[in-house]
């Protein structure tokens, strides 16, 4: 599992350990594109604890989620549509996050970080740029990653366990999503 990450990320996460989930999360939720799944499941493949996973990479991801909030609220969106698709903020995600933030607010944001596919980052930029209030944002964020964290913390621990087991359920659950997204093309066409 390990030896298909890339070569920093590995580096970060076995030779800092709890810095180096935390440190990786902060980016990942701040400006760099590193799905977060991957660097927690990494975390667990190489031994992390997972009490140093859920604290370390739900801190860090709060921190760098905060540091996101403030490029939203203080960088502005001409900037963030300028260089956003540098660190994968497209405008259409942006959009998507902005209106999801203003019909649901702070709880649109505990929605936002349950939901894995979803990076950090937009909902954070997205949360600043319609100026959702700051605690409600940090509180939800916090409430929002610590699951996240503990699950991929577990799927990591399952993974390295049972490697053929979960490749197959991968797969199954690839062609579910791929029969999905082929069923809702074809019915939002007619």
């Amino acid at each position: 599992m390990t030896a298909t990450l890339p070569p920093q990320l590995q580096s970060l996460i076995s030779n800092y350990g709890d810095m180096g989930v935390f440190i990786a999360m902060f980016l990942e939720s701040s400006i760099i594109p590193i799905p977060s799944e991957v660097v927690i499941v990494a975390a667990s493949a190489v031994g992390i604890s997972m009490t140093s996973i859920v604290i370390f990479g739900s801190l860090g991801a709060t921190l760098g989620a905060m540091v996101g909030y403030a490029i939203g609220r203080y960088v502005g969106l001409p900037v963030i549509l300028r260089f956003g698709k540098y660190i994968l903020i497209t405008p259409q995600r942006l959009e998507k996050a902005d209106v999801f933030a203003q019909k649901y607010g702070a709880w649109g944001v505990l929605l936002g970080r349950l939901i894995p596919i979803i990076p950090f980052k937009v909902f954070s930029i997205a949360s600043g740029i319609t100026r959702i209030p700051f605690v409600p944002f940090v509180v939800c964020t916090l409430v929002g990653v610590v699951p996240r964290m503990y699950l991929l913390g577990l799927f990591g621990v399952f993974l390295m366990k049972f490697t053929k087991l979960c490749l197959i359920l991968v797969v199954v659950a690839a062609i579910f999503y791929t029969v999905f997204l082929v069923f809702r093309k074809l019915t939002t066409q007619k």
